[in-house]
């Protein structure tokens, strides 16, 4: 079996009592319930049957523990496919010591013994959404997880640069920008919130709010004109911008499907890309297996303690074996998650070193044919990392907006006019170049005579 994602959904807001965690728990574990008898399930019991939606064979078990005001409590769900594919989902609430997290994984593998690709298309399970729903607020660690978010003006731009590169942000953030002519495909906001829900913050920013992103976080790591941007946390400034994959609004406009296919063939990639990453980072609360570890010790002292009779002692060896029994099935089940994510890194590391060759393919020969069900970033930090300019280069600058003191710009390429003109009273256009290159030796500054919307800058180093 292969782990394909992961979440972890916290409540910590008013969860400083007792009793408000247990009210808080009790809610969550009905709702999982609720969910368990919607497919069929009959939570009555703590294993059985159901039947699936696609006539699959279904089964489900339900356990949990209790110590003291602690609780624990797993609903697992197993679904095999007529095509032999095996489909695990497991859903855990715990009311720990200081808040209440529900963590749940999706599984997917063979029921059959054969060596062959195993194709299969990844998708949010229904109760992660039912729980977002509910009233109140949700966190994974340090982050809120919000549903779509739109930031519109320079100043809330510019906070939300700040929530990108704060240094505790635990979940990802896609960055939708919108252009004149609005996304770069129709429902696209929409289709990537509901995808995400859970494992990443799906925001959309206006064009204002794009230069909050570009003032904040440099033109590398920016996005703006209907591009769409993926921000992994812990993100530095000082980075390749590779690592923060972005889709120019011409890159998605200009594939050559239809919008709907392309939606449906970007969401997929996306969706898989984050599942994927989930699935190797997102860690388990360590309160279960305490949880469970006191439980388990206070079922064997009372039995001792209990024991008079050749039948107690009896049922007490059971219990003993039937503890061996299950803790040798948790060690199996690590064990052939050890060698999942063994696996993994291995086909990661194929697949990095799939993709520096493509780079460098790409690069020798302006590009190769992208394959057929994925959207390839795109590749517009080159003349963004450029480094330092060097003597006698010439490089090129648009303004992009204004501060008070001084303009916002970004380098782009000579607009071909030959309209040069001095630029001696430019002050705070040549502070906008300084602040972006780190230098103010250049030699010669002219303005176009020609171009319009911010104006173009021709800079001799």
């Amino acid at each position: 079996m292969q782990k394909v994602a992961a979440y972890l959904l916290e409540r910590l807001d008013g969860m400083n009592w007792p009793e408000a965690r247990t009210a808080e728990a009790a809610s969550i574990r009905s709702r999982v319930e609720g969910w368990l008898r919607s497919k069929g399930a009959d939570t009555s019991v703590s294993s059985g049957t159901y039947l699936a939606e696609d006539h699959s064979r279904a089964t489900f078990t339900i356990d949990e523990a209790t110590d003291g005001a602690r609780t624990w409590f797993m609903a697992r769900l197993q679904e095999v496919s007529t095509a032999g594919r095996r489909f695990v989902a497991a859903v855990s609430v715990t009311n720990g010591s200081d808040r209440v997290s529900v963590y749940a994984s999706l599984e997917v593998g063979s029921d059959e013994t054969a060596v062959q690709p195993l194709l299969f298309d990844p998708r949010s399970p229904k109760i992660i959404r039912t729980l977002l729903s509910a009233p109140g607020r949700w966190f994974h660690g340090f982050s809120e997880l919000r549903p779509l978010m739109r930031v519109s003006g320079f100043e809330p731009g510019d906070a939300l640069a700040a929530e990108i590169r704060h240094s505790e942000r635990t979940v990802p953030v896609v960055v939708i920008s919108e252009s004149p002519d609005g996304l770069a495909l129709p429902g696209l906001d929409g289709a990537l919130a509901y995808d995400l829900q859970g494992l990443a913050n799906v925001v959309v920013v206006d064009g204002d709010a794009s230069w909050g992103l570009t003032d904040h976080l440099g033109a590398r790591l920016s996005c703006f004109s209907g591009a769409v941007r993926l921000y992994w946390p812990r993100l530095q400034t000082s980075e390749s911008p590779f690592r923060h994959p972005l889709w120019t609004a011409v890159r998605l406009r200009s594939e050559a499907s239809d919008e709907a296919s392309v939606l449906d063939r970007f969401r997929r990639q996306l969706r898989t890309a984050i599942m994927n990453a989930s699935a190797l980072s997102v860690v388990r609360p360590h309160e279960i297996d305490t949880i469970r570890d006191s439980a388990s010790r206070r079922v064997f002292t009372d039995l001792r303690e209990r024991a008079k009779s050749a039948r107690e002692y009896s049922e007490l060896s059971d219990l003993y074996a039937k503890e061996n029994d299950d803790l040798r099935k948790v060690n199996s089940e690590l064990r052939l998650e050890i060698e999942s994510l063994a696996a993994k890194m291995a086909t990661l590391e194929s697949d990095k070193k799939a993709l520096v060759a493509h780079l460098a393919l790409a690069k020798g020969a302006h590009g190769e044919a992208q394959a057929a069900d994925e959207i390839a970033p795109d590749d517009v930090t080159a003349a963004e990392d450029a480094g330092k300019p060097q003597r006698g280069e010439v490089r090129f600058y648009k303004k992009t907006y204004s501060r008070p003191e001084y303009d916002v710009l970004v380098r782009t390429k000579d607009c071909s006019h030959n309209r040069w003109q001095g630029g001696h009273s430019a002050d705070k256009a040549k502070k906008g170049v300084a602040r972006l290159e780190g230098l103010d030796t250049w030699k010669n500054f002219q303005h176009c005579g020609s171009c319009t919307g911010g104006g173009l800058w021709r800079v001799v180093w």
